[in-house]
């Protein structure tokens, strides 16, 4: 499986990685990425990130540079167990790529009916793309439901290369939100979730696991570049 999109990076600017946006773009040139996705982190989540004005000012980016397409993102935090999300919803809307994810930082586990009371509100919040790394087991959910609620609302998937080192203990989770995705025909994208550029573009683990799983390809955003493309074409907004 050969993925052209990388959909879940970050740089320096988001305070816990250490790389910059043109090294990043480099790294990704270099492993035959052709989108990256520009996903950092957002002031709440850690103190030295991004506040809402930064991804405002995306629209300065080129849309392609080293013949690497870039997608303005961003790594939204739940703020609550009812779905608050950490960014003004106009902003949302005007961004291509929106990952919602739980950092321990921001929302403190409690338990599975909560955990799934967060996730169904963000099934529902058109502005949201993709689920973040949902994979972490300081946060259980019911996954048969969850996950029929995300294919409802047109959700995408994410399988994030770093979760078994920075989420461990998550292996029977991961397969069993896949093993859902296939049941209810929900879509993933492979992610690196990348903090430096040795990471950039780099998915060996995540596509280890989805060729045991037998996971079905065509299920797969990023491993396709006309099918990549056509996802995006519809969330990409005139910036």
């Amino acid at each position: 499986m050969k993925l052209i999109a990388d959909t879940h990076t970050h740089t320096i600017i988001s305070g816990d990685a250490f790389s910059t946006l043109y090294e990043n773009i480099q790294a990704a040139r270099k492993r035959g990425i052709k989108y990256l996705c520009l996903t950092e982190h957002v002031y709440s989540a850690l103190p030295g990130a991004p506040t809402p004005s930064y991804f405002k000012s995306m629209h300065a980016l080129p849309q392609e540079i080293d013949g690497v397409q870039l997608i303005r993102g961003v790594e939204v935090n739940i703020l609550d167990y009812n779905g608050h999300l950490d960014m003004p919803p106009d902003l949302l809307e005007w961004l291509e790529w929106v990952i919602a994810s739980m950092h321990p930082t921001v929302i403190q586990p409690k338990d599975k009916k909560a955990h799934t009371k967060a996730w169904l509100a963000i099934a529902e919040n058109p502005a949201v793309d993709v689920i973040g790394h949902c994979d972490d087991p300081r946060y259980p959910f019911d996954i048969d439901q969850v996950v029929h609620m995300f294919a409802r609302h047109g959700k995408i998937m994410e399988l994030n290369e770093q979760s078994p080192v920075t989420r461990p203990g998550g292996d029977i989770m991961r397969r069993e939100i896949l093993t859902a995705c296939v049941k209810h025909s929900l879509p993933i994208v492979v992610s690196s979730d990348g903090h430096f550029v040795d990471k950039i573009g780099v998915f060996q683990k995540s596509i280890a696991l989805l060729q045991e799983l037998h996971f079905p390809e065509e299920l797969v955003l990023n491993a396709d570049e006309k099918r990549f493309a056509k996802i995006l074409s519809e969330k990409r907004h005139k910036l």
